[in-house]
């Protein structure tokens, strides 16, 4: 099928006669993903132009198009393809599930595009994740790995015979995401396997879809109660199992949407202290277990009161937002910048000598100083510590060296 969402900036085509339809389409597409969209409305206009798409959103019935074609046209292409219709029909619908295609969406007036919408985020939400199957089954094992990668061909399936294997694969692989388990397995069974991943992840972080054909009763909810966040009862259709999929990623994005919202300071879009906290005692533990260094930069706006009584808060609050912006843009992909409070913004760098530490914060002080917002120029002050036994200890230190530098203002100050 080939790469799907390579970049973030998907490419996509919509093929559609209802020009009113693919038009609405495309515009909530560019609105609420950001990606880049065509279409076209003919047989015709279709084989005028290159199929270099990352996806394609087809209807099913249009004049001298048919799933024939579909069949014959698109599938060959190996783009990535999503099926729609507004007149379904059973027969139709089981031959073209068949195929090589992402998903068959039916368009109904009461759900707008929103299964489209989903089923795009949901690709988006699962690029360069994993998915492991737990099986002793070989057949089974690669039915299911054909039907996941067939509607999630951006991932990628791997595989254990039993929980023992599978708590290795997760160890090995901290991409995975979605784990499909059987209950009845040697060595560990589903139901230990289950006990062990939930030791470790949430119910967020690993989604467990538990999978059986034992006749207990209580085996079902058994399976839940441990840790399962799902249950398939054999034999299952493809189409229940990508549902059931579908339905728990939903759930997933909504929970991570909401830890978003916790974490982030409304104003700069950063995180806040309380996310600081959580992730910067994480990261000194791990540093402690692999002996490495980390710093703490403690940054305060120079005479910011000042800034809001001559130029109002509306000024002040662009002043903060630009000093997000540039600590963001000016430290590595994983060091953690936070809003502290107010005017205050910390720092923590894994990794990072003081000396480094320093350096870090005499580029991000010259930044801000040849910075200005309309005609205002303002400056920061900063102080580094990499002492400590713990995130408060460097916290304290790294305070210390801010009031220092305070003092004169427009300074780095380290120990």
């Amino acid at each position: 099928m080939g790469c799907i969402l390579k970049r973030y900036g998907m490419k996509i085509l919509i093929i559609e006669d209802d020009r009113f339809y693919a038009n609405n389409l495309k515009k909530v597409i560019e609105n609420e993903l950001n990606y880049s969209v065509e279409v076209v409305n003919s047989v015709e206009e279709l084989e005028t132009i290159e199929l270099e798409f990352d996806l394609i959103i087809s209807d099913i019935f249009m004049e001298n198009y048919d799933d024939e074609y579909i069949q014959n046209h698109l599938v060959s292409t190996k783009i990535p393809l999503i099926l729609i219709t507004g007149f379904p029909d059973k027969i139709l619908k089981e031959k073209l599930q068949k195929l090589n295609i992402v998903d068959f969406i039916i368009k109904t007036e009461s759900n707008g595009f929103s299964q489209i919408i989903d089923k795009l985020k949901i690709l988006k939400y699962i690029k360069d994740r994993s998915f492991l199957i737990v099986d002793d089954s070989k057949t089974a094992t690669l039915i299911n790995m054909l039907t996941l990668k067939k509607h999630y061909p951006n991932v990628k399936i791997i595989t254990a015979k039993n929980g023992v294997e599978g708590l290795e694969q997760l160890k090995n692989d901290r991409s995975i995401k979605l784990i499909l388990t059987d209950y009845e397995m040697p060595q560990m069974d589903g139901l230990q396997f289950i006990k062990k991943v939930r030791e470790k992840y949430s119910l967020d972080e690993k989604i467990i879809i538990a999978i059986s054909s034992a006749k207990e009763k209580d085996i079902s909810p058994t399976l839940l109660k441990v840790g399962a966040n799902d249950f398939l009862t054999k034999p299952f259709i493809a189409e229940e199992l990508i549902c059931r999929c579908d339905n728990n990623f939903k759930i997933s994005m909504l929970i991570d949407e909401v830890k978003e919202l916790a974490y982030r300071d409304s104003l700069t879009g950063l995180y806040n202290r309380r996310y600081f906290f959580d992730m910067a005692n994480k990261l000194f533990l791990t540093s402690l277990r692999n002996n490495r260094p980390v710093a703490i930069l403690m940054c305060d706006i120079d005479h910011f009161k000042k800034i809001n009584d001559t130029y109002g808060h509306q000024i002040g609050d662009s002043v903060i937002q630009k000093t997000a912006e540039i600590l963001q843009t000016n430290i590595r992909k994983n060091d953690i910048v936070a809003r502290y409070g107010g005017e205050e913004f910390v720092l923590f760098l894994y990794n990072c000598s003081v000396e480094n530490g320093i350096k870090v914060g005499e580029k991000i002080r010259k930044k801000i100083k040849n910075n200005r917002i309309g005609s205002i120029h303002y400056t920061i002050s900063i102080g580094v510590s990499s002492k400590g036994n713990n995130v408060e200890e460097l916290l304290k230190n790294a305070d210390d060296n801010l009031y220092k530098a305070k003092k004169t203002r427009d300074k780095v100050v380290g120990d």
